[in-house]
C-alpha cells in the first residue's frame, strides 16, 4: 500500500508539472525517449531477477507447461471479455464510441502509427528480458553467486526507483496531453465495467483450464485470481498446507509469465486487437509496472482503464485468495 501511494504521488506530481508547463508552451519531445530507456532498464533488471530465482529456473518442465496453459486461458478470458463488452457498448478498437467518432472524426490512420509501439520495440524488450535471464543464470548464479543476497535487495530498490520514475513520466505525459479530465468524463461508468468483466473473464477461463489439468475448483480459482501478483498469491496458497505446493508453484510461474508476457506483448495487443484490451492483459501490474507500456502503446486515456483494472484485480487477489484457500 505504501508503494502504491509513492507511485501515484509521483504520477500526480508529474501531471501537475507538465500541465503547468504545457500552459507556458514548453516542448515535451524528450519525454518518450526517456520513458522507453527506463522501460528497457526495468526489463533488464526483471530478467536478471528471474534468472537468479531457482523457483523459476528449476520448474521449467511440466509445472512450467501447466503455468503457460493457465496464462493463455486466463489472459484470453480477460481480453475476450473486454472485446465482447467493448463491441456491445459500440466502441471501436481504439476505445471510441460512435458519438466520439462523429464529433472528433474518429482515429486517423497516422494516429495508430504514432501511438503504437512498433514491432521493433517489442523485439528489443523481449531481447533485453532474455539477456537479463541469461546473465542471471550463468553469471549472477555462477561466478558472482557470492553477491546474490546484495543483488536481491539492491535490484528490488532499483525496481521501486525505476517504477517511480516511469509513473512520474506517465503522469507527465498525461499532463502534457491536456485531455485526461475530458477523457475521464467521457469514460464514465465504463471505467468500472471493463475492469469487472476482465476479472470475470480471467476467473472463468483460468479456473476451467486448471480443472482440465487436474486441479480442484478450489485450487483453480485461487491460481486464477492471482492476477499476476507472484509475490502474494503463491505464498497464500502454499500456506494453506503441503498438499497445495504444486498449485502454489503453478500460481507463481503463471503470474510471472503473465506479467512478463504483458511487458513484451502489450504493444502487439494494442496494434492488433485493441487499446482497452491492453488494460486486462497484465493483471495487477496494469496499475504500476505495465502502465507506462500501456500509455506508450495506446493513448493517454487508456491509462485510466489500466489503473482501474489493476486496482480491482489487486483488491480481488488480496481478499479472494485467502478466502478461497480458507474454504
Amino acid at each position: 500500500m505504501k508503494l502504491l501511494i509513492l507511485y501515484w504521488s509521483f504520477m500526480i506530481i508529474g501531471y501537475i508539472i507538465a500541465d503547468r508547463s504545457r500552459k507556458k508552451g514548453m516542448s515535451f519531445s524528450w519525454v518518450q525517449p526517456v520513458l522507453m530507456i527506463c522501460i528497457y532498464i526495468l526489463c533488464l533488471i526483471m530478467g536478471l531477477r528471474m534468472g537468479v530465482n531457482e523457483q523459476i529456473t528449476s520448474n521449467l518442465g511440466i509445472i512450467g507447461l501447466k503455468s503457460l496453459v493457465v496464462t493463455i486461458f486466463a489472459v484470453a478470458g480477460s481480453i475476450g471479455a473486454i472485446t465482447i463488452t467493448r463491441k456491445i457498448l459500440g466502441m471501436d478498437r481504439y476505445g471510441n464510441t460512435k458519438k466520439q467518432l462523429e464529433t472528433a472524426g474518429g482515429v486517423k490512420a497516422d494516429e495508430e502509427e504514432s501511438n503504437s509501439v512498433e514491432l521493433k520495440s517489442t523485439i528489443i524488450i523481449l531481447t533485453v528480458v532474455a539477456i537479463g535471464m541469461v546473465l542471471g543464470v550463468f553469471v549472477l548464479s555462477g561466478p558472482l553467486s557470492m553477491y546474490l543476497e546484495s543483488f536481491d535487495s539492491t535490484s528490488y530498490i532499483a525496481l521501486v526507483v525505476l517504477i517511480t520514475i516511469l509513473l512520474f513520466f506517465v503522469g507527465f505525459d498525461l499532463g502534457a496531453s491536456g485531455t485526461v479530465i475530458s477523457y475521464l468524463k467521457e469514460a464514465g461508468i465504463k471505467v468500472v465495467i471493463f475492469p469487472v468483466v476482465a476479472v470475470i473473464g480471467t476467473i472463468i477461463l483460468g479456473t476451467a483450464s486448471c480443472m482440465l489439468m487436474g486441479f480442484s475448483i478450489k485450487e483453480g480459482t485461487a491460481i486464477s485470481i492471482g492476477f499476476g501478483w507472484y509475490t502474494y498469491a503463491p505464498v497464500v496458497i502454499a500456506g494453506a498446507g503441503q498438499q497445495y505446493m504444486i498449485a502454489s508453484a503453478v500460481s507463481f510461474m503463471h503470474n510471472v509469465i503473465r506479467e512478463t508476457a504483458a511487458i513484451i506483448l502489450i504493444p502487439v495487443v494494442a496494434k492488433k486487437i485493441g487499446y482497452l484490451e491492453t488494460a486486462g492483459f497484465p493483471g495487477v501490474a496494469a496499475m504500476d509496472v505495465c502502465m507506462p507500456i500501456v500509455e506508450r502503446s495506446c493513448r493517454p486515456d487508456t491509462v485510466i482503464y489500466s489503473f482501474a483494472t489493476g486496482l480491482l484485480m489487486c483488491l480481488v487477489t488480496s481478499a479472494g485468495v485467502p478466502l478461497v484457500m480458507g474454504l
